[in-house]
């Protein structure tokens, strides 16, 4: 199976759709409590055209050893704020129509349960605050603090779709609460898609794993983004990984391609 480094670094089309789409989410969805893990802070892209210029982090005192590694292109600054907390803040420039990550080394608290970050982004002379609490089963808000799920070791992540959740149309969870295309097919991302706004399957590889195309009109809203491909069209993605199905899957048949390697089942 051959893999390709073919699309660009690029999300034009939700690019498109405004600072109204843009937010700042967070890799992993979901960690162990008391784990160590690297926290990416995602930039979907600039605010109404114009370039991001700065990223602010507000990490809360219940985190400890937080070390942000270099990131070429920018500076990174720390400041200790008030309540213990640590603020990280990276300052560079990153085009209107890119997405990138800004990683944090840091020891995660030991309680499990919901944590959310206070975020910043900043355009020039335009700052646009992601720090709005998304309340339980309640409607996303216009502008949502990053945030992820902390489960105790051994524990499995909650299956069942958020209460209200918005998907793409074509698009729907299973009741394991894995994702599937309209047709009941299960969906998979690829270990090697490790670049925001990328894919690495291309040719055989998609002919094998076909992408999870979206229509020409579709904007990118939530966790979902959008991923030109260098066949032509846009691709789906959830959480910043690229979605494919499986050729071999069929409807209500269990899932072939989770024991394919480095290949796993959305959710």
């Amino acid at each position: 199976m051959k893999t390709f480094l073919r699309s660009a670094c690029v999300l034009a089309a939700a690019a498109a759709s405004g600072a109204a789409t843009a937010h700042v989410s967070l890799q992993p969805a979901t960690a162990v409590a008391g784990a160590e893990e690297t926290l990416r802070f995602v930039v979907g892209h600039g605010c109404d055209g114009k370039p991001t210029t700065a990223l602010r982090v507000e990490l809360p005192a219940s985190l400890s050893a937080v070390e942000p590694p270099a990131k070429d292109g920018w500076t990174v600054s720390l400041e200790r704020l008030g309540d213990g907390g640590v603020a990280v803040t990276w300052r560079g420039e990153l085009a209107p129509h890119q997405a990138d990550g800004f990683p944090v080394h840091a020891r995660l608290p030991a309680k499990a349960g919901p944590l959310a970050f206070a975020a910043a982004q900043t355009c020039g002379a335009t700052t646009v605050r992601w720090d709005e609490a998304t309340p339980a089963g309640g409607p996303r808000p216009a502008h949502p603090a990053p945030s992820l799920t902390l489960t105790l070791a051994g524990e499995p992540a909650a299956a069942a779709p958020p209460p209200g959740e918005r998907l793409p149309a074509g698009v729907q969870r299973l009741p394991d609460g894995g994702l599937a295309d309209a047709a009941g097919r299960p969906l998979y991302t690829f270990n090697y898609d490790t670049m925001v706004g990328m894919s690495h399957c291309g040719d055989d590889c998609a002919r094998m794993w076909p992408p999870l195309a979206a229509p020409g009109t579709a904007q990118a809203f939530g966790d979902w983004s959008l991923i030109p491909r260098a066949e032509g069209g846009v691709q789906w993605a959830y959480r910043g990984k690229p979605l494919y199905a499986y050729s071999q899957d069929r409807p209500g048949e269990p899932a072939r391609g989770a024991e394919a390697p480095n290949w796993k089942r959305a959710k």
